[in-house]
């Protein structure tokens, strides 16, 4: 699996767990590894359209902020959103 594909990932569990719970998580727990692509994703990003990047915890989604939790026994490509 590709980054890019981890995050389109991490935002359908996100979609998938709104469909079943009727609300977003409260957190997504994911690997270290993938904690600090999605963070220096989100620095980049924010450097090139002269914005601050925010609290990088906590990742914008269509369904409000959701907060990213690291879980170290996860796997590298392992979403766990509760």
């Amino acid at each position: 699996m590709e980054w890019f594909d981890a995050f389109e990932e991490l935002m359908t569990s996100i979609d998938r767990y709104v469909d079943e719970h009727g609300a977003p998580p409260h957190e997504v727990a994911v690997s270290p590894q993938l904690y600090a692509w999605l963070s220096d994703i989100r620095r980049e990003s924010s450097a090139l359209s002269g914005e601050e990047a925010g609290d990088l915890a906590v990742i914008p989604t269509s369904h409000g902020p959701v907060r990213l939790v690291i879980d170290e026994a996860l796997t590298a490509f392992e979403i766990v959103p509760s």
